[in-house]
């Protein structure tokens, strides 16, 4: 199932407690806010919580916060990919690639 059609059904709670926007949270991905209050939501650490971005703004963000950061690929980001992976810790093409993860 694909997720906008999975929380179209709504059934957005059964895959996320809460979901944080830069507008919710009243600040950009060029600061860390959004981030620490996911973390400070989940109840978890940095050590053990990973950040899943695309753009490379804010993945230099979250890497200068010091999150771990699961990198996606996106086609309209401008930035050299082997750039975009030299901040993450973990890189996949697309979700489908998740599970690389837990291997």
């Amino acid at each position: 199932i694909k997720f906008k059609e999975y929380t179209k059904g709504g059934h957005r709670d059964a895959v996320f407690s809460e979901i944080f926007t830069c507008s919710s949270v009243g600040a950009g991905k060029d600061t860390a806010v959004i981030y620490d209050k996911s973390l400070e939501h989940l109840g978890t650490n940095k050590e053990n919580t990973f950040v899943f971005e695309d753009a490379l703004y804010a993945i230099e963000t979250a890497n200068k916060a010091g999150y771990k950061i699961v990198g996606i690929s996106d086609v309209s980001e401008k930035a050299d990919p082997e750039t975009v992976k030299s901040y993450c810790d973990y890189y996949i093409n697309d979700y489908s690639e998740i599970y690389k993860l837990f291997e």
